[in-house]
């Protein structure tokens, strides 16, 4: 009786197990995953001289070509560009061809001007249908041009005297406004000396301004006003600075430099 009590118990979990729909299918271990056996990106380099090329505007078409394997019916890699400065993405974009030969291409147009300095990410990516799996590779496309005119600082501000705090410690804002007749985006840095006139130039001289609406106190990114923000505290010492504020572009051209003096007094 008891050997027939547990025959009937196993038949109906195993009916009961039968019955059951699954929802999901495990996935074939023996299965080949998606890759990427190359990636080519032509030209990968642009170099843009001022005696062969002269500013102008201009158009550069490349050529991204990936060679794959696993791919699913239907399935098209996809290319991402990222520009690394801004860390923007430019591009996201499938790629053209069929995975009867494996071979997939893509030809993007850049507009850009002879003077402009761009330098990209670029991926590309490959994955299941159910993104299950995937793969990618990474690449780099550099667009290098060059500079005719130096940029240009339009004013530099900074308190002239502040008093020391008895406690605690304040900051004040340095700012430089910046141009440059090739465009904004091609300024490198811009930066500012401080010299102490007792003791000659600061340690850590010179200082990056930033004007990204994050770093050393600036208010609003993108607005060509660069700033750096320095502190004074019931330590710092009754002396005088002379600043010195510049900026460098891309091309390696060095603005002029406008002089402003700081002081802390009791």
């Amino acid at each position: 009786m008891k050997q027939l009590f547990i025959y009937t118990l196993l038949l109906f979990i195993s009916l009961a197990a039968l019955s059951c729909d699954s929802t999901t299918s495990p996935k074939d271990i023996f299965e080949d995953e998606p890759s990427i056996l190359n990636f080519d990106v032509s030209p990968q380099n642009v170099q843009f001289t001022s005696g062969t090329d002269g500013v102008k505007d201009t158009t550069v078409v490349v050529s991204f070509t990936a060679i794959t394997q696993n791919l699913a019916d239907g399935v098209l890699p996809t290319i991402t560009i990222t520009d690394r400065v801004s860390e923007q993405v430019v591009l996201h974009q499938n790629m053209d061809g069929t995975s009867s030969d494996d071979e997939y291409q893509l030809e993007i147009p850049f507009e850009t001007k002879t003077t402009f300095f761009l330098d990209y990410k670029v991926n590309v990516i490959v994955e299941e249908s159910d993104g299950s799996d995937f793969n990618y590779a990474t690449a780099s496309l550099k667009i290098t041009g060059f500079s005719e005119v130096r940029p240009e600082i339009l004013s530099a501000q900074n308190p002239e005297t502040v008093q020391r705090p008895s406690s605690g410690t304040n900051l004040y804002r340095f700012t430089a406004k910046v141009t440059d007749e090739e465009g904004i985006d091609t300024i490198e840095g811009v930066f500012v000396r401080i010299f102490n006139r007792s003791s000659g130039e600061v340690n850590s001289s010179p200082f990056t301004l930033y004007d990204d609406g994050e770093n050393g106190e600036d208010i609003s990114a993108s607005d060509s006003v660069f700033t750096a923000a320095f502190p004074v505290n019931s330590g710092s010492q009754l002396q005088t600075f002379d600043l010195h504020y510049y900026a460098i572009d891309k091309g390696g051209l060095v603005s002029d430099t406008v002089k402003t003096t700081f002081s802390i007094v009791e």
